[in-house]
Formats: structure tokens, sequence, C-alpha cells
């Protein structure tokens, strides 16, 4: 059986992560030239939207600008500035700054200037621009920024105006104050970038949240029969607490419209941030938790081969609006210097995906494999790229991410337990293996007379043999011939554009494993609630345990799962949820240490997304690995 893993009818074949990568179909390009380039003081031009004035056709872009590394500084307040375009979207003018410096609401000691992220909405019935912004007072630090502060504040508020361009009324008094809302909402301890929308008969404004050291960020609603007030209480509506599958860690910003649904785009914030997730609702219920879904897990934006986007989609994530059925969204990227940089790019809104798929690694490695195994195969792949990327098989690691932060990478062990042969844009090339430790051992390598564009890995038995751009290099015998996934590993500034992965053989159900890493992120844990267990036998690197409210959550796509954990005299009772109900438990305790095992197994699931989640019922858990199976049949 042939399939080709390009079509973009099998785009879901492929394992979208917000720490691991995400394989791309998407239609974007980019559209004329790159619109703001940053330059001190205002290096990390990282934020912004995008607007169609329904009066005039122009376009505008608001770009949010940042001192380098998000500094706070009252020299240099953060901004936004106006951009306009009377070509859609061809060309840019510059307006300049969008606010005045020097202005405080009502009742606080410190102007409020830092206004970087904002996002325009119109009103026809009173023919007025509603801007809806964040800002904090000149005197927050991010040292004071996740506390109730008397002497400082920040949140979101709104301005109006009769033009785009301004200029801006701001209103007296915002409508989320931090110091307001401190203790309210959980583990979420700051609200700032939101989105004003109009509704039938109120209005609804969006705000992100921060969680802090929980590294976890969710999305809150407020309403009000008009933007001056007054507003409800924030209600929390996306965050890594829902019960279902959930990607996680993604942070909103902004949300937008098109055929009375709402959709809020979510950028990972792992060190690659090359994924997107894309969620949705009914925008008349859309205060509602319950009518919010998951409208695109990855598979939203690609990366290019380009200076000016050196490190991916960076900052925020898209944001536009739908105009004659093209999609138009602003969208943000780090260049070569480490700055921010603003964009522009569209597809048609009815035609998301073609064939074709871009993978990316940037400020680190990245790695995708396929969810089918493979035994024996032929497999023929044409492709260009730029840096280093790896052809993998015989996969057997343990995915996620290597650290309990928003700057994550895959786990050394995500990049180890396979064969692979790697590819170089100097046209050199290796043939691999990882064992366990990620320790390599080169079976052959050697260079190619000219660009490395296709490559044939024809695997038998304990035999696997090299076509290399027509022509054969070389055949190596194997140590294994497990029945594993193939994958795709892109390493740092490498991009790899692929027009054809199409694999011949018998396609097997799909075994991955995922560590405790990516549990304690996807459930919005702080880290130090849990202990470093040293002496027990872990099959992960790290060695959690936990008790009380702890949990941990994975989410996962398969029809099986097994439960890894060890068992100790230190231990107790572990409830296993999934998809939020209660599915049993798993009794921890024993005589003598025992090594980590299966401890509960779930085996009738329907092939698909799920959660998993370990909680405590008595005593301490250990939370170690996930096996998770899945059949390929029916992964679409």
């Amino acid at each position: 059986m042939k399939t080709d893993f390009t079509k973009k009818e099998n785009r879901n074949y492929w394992l979208r992560h917000p720490t691991l990568g995400d394989p791309s179909f998407d239609t974007f390009e980019k559209l004329g030239n790159t619109v703001h380039k940053s330059e001190p003081p205002y290096e990390w031009g990282v934020n912004g939207s995008l607007f169609v004035d329904p009066k005039t056709g122009h376009f505008y872009l608001y770009g949010g600008i940042y001192p380098y590394g998000y500094a706070t500084s009252q020299t240099n307040p953060t901004r936004f500035l106006i951009y306009k375009s009377t070509d859609d979207g061809k060309t840019w003018v510059n307006l300049g700054y969008g606010f005045e410096l020097g202005f405080k609401f009502d009742g606080h000691q410190s102007a409020s200037d830092g206004c970087p992220d904002v996002v325009m909405c119109y009103d026809e019935k009173e023919d007025t621009y509603w801007l809806c912004y964040d800002w904090a007072d000149n005197n927050i630090t991010w040292e004071n920024a996740h506390k109730s502060n008397n002497s400082s504040d920040s949140g979101a508020a709104l301005a109006w105006a009769k033009s785009p361009e301004g200029p801006f009324k701001r209103l007296e008094k915002p409508f989320f104050s931090n110091n307001e809302q401190y203790g309210k909402l959980g583990i979420f301890s700051r609200g700032y970038a939101s989105t004003l929308l109009k509704r039938k008969s109120d209005w609804i404004a969006f705000t992100l949240l921060d969680s802090g050291k929980h590294f976890s960020w969710g999305l809150a609603c407020m309403t009000a029969k008009t933007p001056n007030g007054p507003w409800s209480q924030p209600v929390l509506l996306l965050s890594p607490e829902r019960p279902e599958y959930y990607p996680a860690p993604v942070e909103f910003h902004p949300c937008f419209t098109t055929e009375n649904k709402v959709y809020a785009p979510a950028t990972s914030v792992s060190k690659n941030r090359n994924y997107q997730a894309v969620f949705s609702a009914s925008l008349e219920r859309s205060h509602l938790p319950s009518s919010w879904c998951l409208a695109s897990d990855g598979g939203v934006w690609h990366s290019r081969m380009m200076a000016d986007e050196k490190y991916g989609i960076w900052g925020q994530t898209i944001h536009g609006f739908v105009h004659k059925n093209d999609f138009f969204v602003m969208y943000p990227a780090k260049d070569e210097r480490g700055f921010g940089t603003l964009s522009v790019a569209k597809r048609k809104w009815d035609e998301p995906f073609s064939d074709g798929f871009t993978f990316s690694g940037h400020a680190d490695k990245s790695i995708s494999p396929l969810l089918v195994s493979y035994k024996d195969f032929v497999l023929d792949a044409e492709f260009d790229f730029t840096g280093t990327i790896e052809i993998v098989f015989d996969y057997a690691g343990i995915l996620g991410p290597d650290k309990h932060d928003s700057d994550a990478s895959p786990h050394k062990q995500s990049l180890s337990s396979y064969y692979a042969l790697v590819l170089k844009e100097t046209n050199e090339y290796k043939l691999i293996y990882k064992d366990q430790f990620a320790k390599e051992d080169v079976l052959f390598d050697g260079s190619c007379e000219g660009k490395i564009k296709s490559v044939t890995i024809a695997k038998s038995n304990e035999t696997v043999d090299i076509i290399m751009n027509g022509k054969n290099v070389a055949g190596a015998g194997i140590r294994t011939s497990s029945k594993n996934p193939i994958a795709i590993v892109a390493h740092e500034f490498s991009v790899l554009n692929c027009a054809k992965f199409e694999i011949e053989g018998e396609r097997l159900p799909y075994i991955l494993k995922y560590n405790s890493h990516d549990a304690i992120l996807n459930a919005g844990q702080a880290i130090q609630n849990w202990d470093d267990e040293k002496t027990l036998d872990f099959h992960a690197d790290e060695h959690f345990t936990g008790e009380g409210k702890v949990k941990a959550k994975w989410n996962i796509i398969g029809n099986k799962f097994s439960v890894y954990s060890p068992k100790s005299p230190k231990l107790g009772v572990m409830e296993i949820w999934v998809d939020g109900c209660l599915f049993g438990t798993a009794n921890l305790n024993s005589a003598v240490d025992e090594l980590s095992k299966p401890v509960y197994s779930v085996v009738s699931l329907e092939q698909g997304n799920h959660s998993v989640e370990l909680r405590p019922f008595t005593g301490k858990i250990a939370v170690d690995i996930l096996e998770v199976e899945g059949n390929c049949t029916s992964v679409n």
C-alpha cells in the first residue's frame, strides 16, 4: 500500500504539538514587503492587529512595539504604531504613534503610557471606532505585575475615535484592572491583551490571562450593554483547566470574527513557537465556555526561508479579517538580529490547505512522528530545505518538553531511540542510530555532488538501503526491525519544504510515549508543587511525585493508552480521568520499591483526540510516562 503524506487529505497523519513542532499544509503567502522592521529603542515589534475600514476599504495595521526582552521602561514605554494601506496591503505608510503620552486614569497616581497591544472595532450605528488596548502604569515592573499593588496597576481599556487613524479619546476608567481582579481567576494573576467585539444586543471583550510561574495562559470574557459599561465580572472561557483535549502552553491574542463566529488564535510559547491553534465559538454564544471548541490543532501557519523571519512566527499569533473571500492577516516574527518584524499575508478563506507541507526548527529542534507505523517500507521523498533535517525511522523516543517553562524545547529523550538519515544543506549526509541516552552512532556518511533534493529509504528486515538524487548511496545493517513510526526532525534554524513523502508498506498501529513535563505543562501546574523523587526508578529522566490538589494531564491522539508508574511504600492511590470522566484508580503502594511499569490501561477508546488526567486519591502519586497506541486506518 502506498501513501503520500504530503497530500492535504493525509495532513492529520502528522503529530502536531506546541513544543515538538508543526508540519503545516497552510496556503498563506506573504503579501508585499515586511511592513515594520524594529529598531532601538523598540527592538521587539512582535504584536499587532489588522483592520479593514468598512467605510473606505483602507487597511490599518496597529503594531505593538516593545524594548528588547519586553523590558519595562519609563523612558521608552511600550507603544503602538499605526500603518495604513490604500492598495489592499501591498504598500504601507507609517502614520506614527496612536496615543499621546501622559494620560492618567481616574484615581491613578501615575500616567499609563504602556499601551502596546490594540485591536480596532467599528460601531456602524454610532459611526464610531472603538480601540481596545492593554495598558500599564508607568511605575509597573515585571516584579510587581503579577501582584496586587496599590501604587501601580495594569489591564485593558477602551478609546474611541471618528477615524481608524485617531485622534483617540481614552475612557477615564479601564474595564479590566488587575488590582480589582486579583485572586478572582484561579491561577491567573494578570490580564492584558484584549479584543472588543459588537454583538446583536451587547458588547463582548476577550482578555488574555497569564498565570506567571504556572506557565499557563487563558482567555476570559466580559460583557456590557455599551462600551462605556458597566462591565460584567470576567468569565474564564479557555485554559488548560478544561477537561478535554486542549493543547498547551499557548497564548491568545487577538480575536477576529467572520460568518457570525469568533475565532481565537493562540501561539505556542515554547522555544520554537512554530505551532498555532485556533479556537472558535458562535459570536452570540461566545460568553459561554461550553460554546468553544478547538477548530485547528496546528497546521495554521508555515515558516519561510527569509532573514526577516528567521525565528519563525514570534510574539503573538496571526490576526486579521476576511475580505471578499480573502483572509488577510498580520503576523509577527523575529529577524536574524533577534529584532521584531511585522508583515501581512493572505489566503483564500475557503482554501486553507494545499498539497505539500512545511516543517521548521528555529531557536531549537522540532520533531513530528507520523501517526502510523511500518516494519518494512520504501520511502520516497522530494523536498527543498535549509539547515539540517533528519528523516527518522524506527522511532521509539519519549516525546515532550525538556522543562517546565515558556521557553521549552523537545526533551533529549524525544530526540533519542531511533535511526535517521541526516541531511545538510552543504550536501553532506550520514545514517545514524541514537540510543536511549541520545548517544549517536554513525553507520555511514558522505557527500553529494549537488544539492540534495530527493531520497529513497528502503528498509527490509534488518537492512536499509539509501538512494539519493536517483543514485545508490550505501546500505547498512540495522540492529532491530521494530514496528515503530517514521518521523521528521528539523534542526535549529532549518526549514523543510516537502513536496513528496510517499511510503509503500503495510500500515500498522503506532505507539508513542509522552513524558511527565508534558503532563504538568498541559495541566497548568506550578512546578514547585511537585517533588523530585530521586530514589524511585522512572522511564523519564524526571521523577515527579505529588499529593493533594496536584494533577497531570496529557493530550493524546489514539485509541489505547497505558499509564506507567513506579510502586513504593511512599506512594498511594492514583485516579485516572479520561476526557473529564473518572475511569478508575491505580494502587501505587507496595511493600518494596518497584520499577516503573504499566499500572493502568484503557484499550477501548474511539480513535481520536483524548485527554488523560492523573490525580491523587490518597497519598502521593508518581507521574512517569504515558504510552499511547492508535489505529492507523482511522486517523482522519
